[in-house]
């Protein structure tokens, strides 16, 4: 959204009201496709896909996975996407963690990039180990730690020295909460760590949850990829998003009866599935896609969360008409 940002949000109210809303929509679209990728799976065609699995013989590569260090965080924001405001404290457990890492490893042939998150990863005593066992399996991978930054000041030397060592990537939200850049970057600089940041994160904009499901996942997902379509692994199962792989916080908070997740909507890994099925899966919408309202994605400022459920539905009768 780096583009929609040096927008003032009172232009961008002042535009919307004097535009038809189809016209509105098309260059939102049009400018968020400019600003994102197409797809976290694969940069690879359709073609190379093909010849590298059924001609060479070769397991797929994949672009792009997160997986958490914890669920919980230290930030409070509205709307967050792995729904990190309503989780219970979890602490990753190790063991299980590096089981998971070398599923991936044995189920493509090579992973771009990895993200270590959460919730707030620097919240777990032990994030130093998780940084040395991503690397220790992931040798040629871009890994990256990303963190809210609030904590960074007061880790100790064995956690910068494990990122040195690792070569893993501090990456920092550029919240507008007021973050000591120079401090966090000096250190950067002092351990010989990377410190980079994202574009700044004034705005959101959220996919509407719609527990009445009833949309297209075809179309939803098409509409996904470059957005929410970030592959995630949690306990011993890869998802297509957050939205999956921890739609069961949301459902138990909002005591919500739909929503519900199955096994077509994730592929265990540790049971040694065919690897050109899992690329075939990720490529694929899945079932729990006809709950993301794709056609009301909105737009939001950064801030706090009040908890309520209106911060990931759409307000009002359901979209879908159920």
């Amino acid at each position: 959204m780096g583009i929609l940002q040096h927008i003032p949000p009172s232009v961008r109210g002042a535009v919307r009201d004097l535009l038809p809303e189809r016209v509105v929509k098309a260059a939102r679209e049009s400018l968020l496709r400019r600003t994102h990728f197409k797809s976290m799976v694969s940069r690879d065609s359709r073609t190379s896909r093909w010849f590298r699995l059924n001609v060479l013989r070769q397991r797929p590569r994949l672009y792009h996975f997160e997986i958490h260090i914890t669920d919980h965080c230290n930030l409070n924001c509205r709307g967050c996407a792995h729904f990190s405001n309503l989780c219970e404290p979890t602490f990753t457990n190790l063991t299980a963690y590096e089981a998971d890492m070398r599923a991936m490893s044995g189920i493509f042939s090579a992973v771009d990039q990895i993200y270590l998150l959460g919730g707030e990863p620097l919240l777990h005593p032990d994030v130093a180990s998780f940084v040395r066992v991503a690397r220790c399996v992931f040798p040629d991978s871009r890994i990256y730690l990303m963190t809210n930054g609030i904590l960074v000041t007061r880790m100790d030397d064995e956690f910068w020295r494990a990122l040195a060592e690792s070569r893993v990537v501090l990456l920092c939200d550029s919240y507008p909460i007021r973050l000591p850049i120079d401090e966090i970057e000096g250190l950067g600089e002092r351990f010989g760590v990377t410190v980079e940041w994202t574009i700044p994160r004034k705005e959101f904009f959220k996919i509407p949850i719609d527990a009445n499901g009833g949309h297209d996942p075809a179309r939803s997902f098409k509409r996904c990829q470059g957005f929410n379509n970030c592959p995630i692994v949690r306990d011993g199962r890869l998802y297509p998003c957050a939205y999956v792989a921890f739609a069961d916080v949301f459902r138990e908070r909002f005591a919500i009866e739909g929503l519900r997740v199955d096994g077509r909507d994730w592929v265990s890994i540790r049971e040694h599935p065919d690897p050109a099925e899992v690329m075939k899966f990720l490529t694929r919408p899945v079932p729990w896609c006809e709950n993301c309202d794709m056609e009301h994605r909105e737009f939001f400022e950064w801030g706090a969360s009040k908890g309520v459920i209106d911060e990931w539905t759409i307000v009002g009768p359901s979209p879908s008409g159920k």
